[in-house]
């Protein structure tokens, strides 16, 4: 590298929502002092890694951030996520702001509504930087956009971020924010986290409400957070989720760091998952269950049918929906839609009813075989993230002596089914590839069941202290940032 490359350490260590709040709460340090923190890497770094769209003005920030600074002088704070920074995907509605979706259909528009997300965060404390980059509303995997441009991996700038929430992974993995809500339809918080080597988390289908989000298919649509930890993943995850606004949890997955009263067991699909894959991402999968095999946990090998219609039935779904979506200004188009985007929402238009009536009962049957096996005693599922590292920005698809597939149908592989069928999952750095001197992130997956959100995340915790060291480092970005 011989000193052409900055390390883009944050400017705290750790940049974590569990350090960050304890120092907010013994008062080392002010909230209004860690947004000002933030506003100086998003003023040093955006320009280069495009992760945001929309930074909100230094004066309304800086009001709130003073707000929540007499909280704490006061000794009144009001959740670990009190003076907080944070950012949120731009298809995420906040009253008074300018709101994108990555398209030129709203290139002036103002939101006139909050999400209840963000309403949720602000009575939280948490504060507020802006709004990031991703792909044309949300239809994408890659974190491209045409008209804002590409959001970059700042591991390797000439790489993607993942998508379709890549700027709000970016601004996370950079130290712009401390950490970032966005969406995940296919995969879209999970491949980026994955990719950008950070956490991210996918809840059970409708335990977090999207009102106020803007839809891409409503039956997948899936709030979704990135973070630098499990810990912290956990916290976004408790703060969002309360009586209001949140399903009802099982009582007996409400684990809250406490022992489980018999051995924790995890799931190893045979074939699919692990069939089409990056030669060194799966020596890597199968080196750390040797770890995981050394420790009280047990791992179980099992199959799974239906392998071949875990594609076909997503995208049925998605493209159906989507087209409903936007049938009102894909019959007023004046070219605002982008190829890619105009492209799928078309297809969409060919999907009938009856196709996607077929594919709605694949998914059921996929379900019921994935709580058979939850049923039978295995608590969790663990498989890698994505099947191959971030490509370079203008790759399509994906050729050498290990695979030869379409970088989209790559990106989406393991993630996608469990948008379908709705269970919880979340990505954790797992550790890293060398190629050609640039240090690439490796993601794990684990996956439970249907209102299994603690219990996953507490599996994860679990994996997150065995992975140890070796998934904790910093992304390397060229000086000339």
């Amino acid at each position: 590298m011989n000193g052409l490359m900055i390390d883009l350490e944050p400017p705290i260590f750790p940049f974590t929502i569990e350090h960050l709040s304890k120092s907010i709460r013994t008062g080392e340090l002010l909230p209004s002092e860690l947004a000002a923190l933030c506003l100086d890497r998003i003023k040093k770094f955006n320009h280069k890694l495009n992760s945001f769209i929309t930074v909100i003005s230094d004066e309304v920030i800086f009001e709130f951030a003073e707000k929540c600074d007499k909280r704490v002088k006061q000794n009144e704070l009001l959740d670990p996520l009190h003076g907080i920074p944070y950012s949120i995907k731009d298809i995420i509605h906040v009253k008074n702001l300018k709101f994108t979706a990555g398209s030129k259909f709203y290139s002036n528009y103002i939101s006139n509504t909050t999400a209840s997300i963000v309403k949720i965060l602000n009575k939280k404390g948490a504060i507020l930087i802006g709004t990031n980059n991703l792909n044309e509303f949300a239809s994408g995997i890659t974190g491209k956009n045409s008209i804002f441009g590409d959001s970059k991996n700042p591991w390797d700038l000439s790489r993607i971020s993942g998508g379709s929430s890549g700027g709000s992974a970016v601004a996370v993995a950079a130290g712009m924010v401390v950490f970032s809500l966005g969406t995940d339809t296919g995969g879209s918080v999970r491949v980026p986290a994955s990719l950008c080597g950070m956490v991210g988390m996918k809840p059970t289908f409708g335990m977090i409400s999207t009102s106020g989000v803007f839809p891409l298919s409503p039956s997948l649509d899936h709030i979704g957070w990135l973070t630098r930890s499990v810990w912290d993943a956990n916290s976004v995850f408790n703060s969002l989720c309360n009586h209001k606004n949140c399903m009802k949890i099982k009582k007996n997955t409400l684990l809250n760091n406490k022992p489980l009263s018999r051995s924790l067991v995890i799931g190893i699909p045979k074939g699919y998952f692990l069939q089409v894959i990056d030669s060194r991402i799966k020596k890597m999968f199968f080196d750390f269950l040797k770890i995981v095999s050394q420790s009280p946990i047990l791992v179980k090998k099992f199959d799974i049918k239906y392998t071949n219609n875990f594609f076909s039935s997503w995208k049925t779904v998605r493209l159906y929906e989507a087209s409903k979506v936007h049938a009102k200004r894909l019959a007023s188009n004046t070219g605002q839609f982008g190829s890619d985007v105009m492209k799928m929402l078309l297809e969409g238009t060919h999907i009938t009813t009856d196709d996607y009536t077929q594919a709605k009962k694949q998914i059921t049957k996929t379900k019921h075989e994935f709580m058979k096996l939850f049923h039978s005693g295995i608590n969790a599922i663990l498989i890698p993230t994505t099947v191959i590292l971030a490509p370079k920005l203008r790759k399509v698809d994906i050729k050498s002596d290990d695979l030869q597939l379409n970088v989209r149908e790559a990106l989406l592989r393991n993630t996608l089914l469990f948008n379908s069928i709705g269970i919880p999952a979340i990505t954790i750095p797992l550790g890293f590839v060398t190629e050609k001197e640039i240090i690439l992130p490796v993601g794990l997956q684990i996956i439970g069941p249907p209102r299994g959100d603690h219990l996953v995340l507490f599996v994860a915790q679990k994996l997150e202290e065995l992975v140890g060291s070796s998934g904790m480092l910093n992304p390397v970005i060229r000086k000339d940032v």
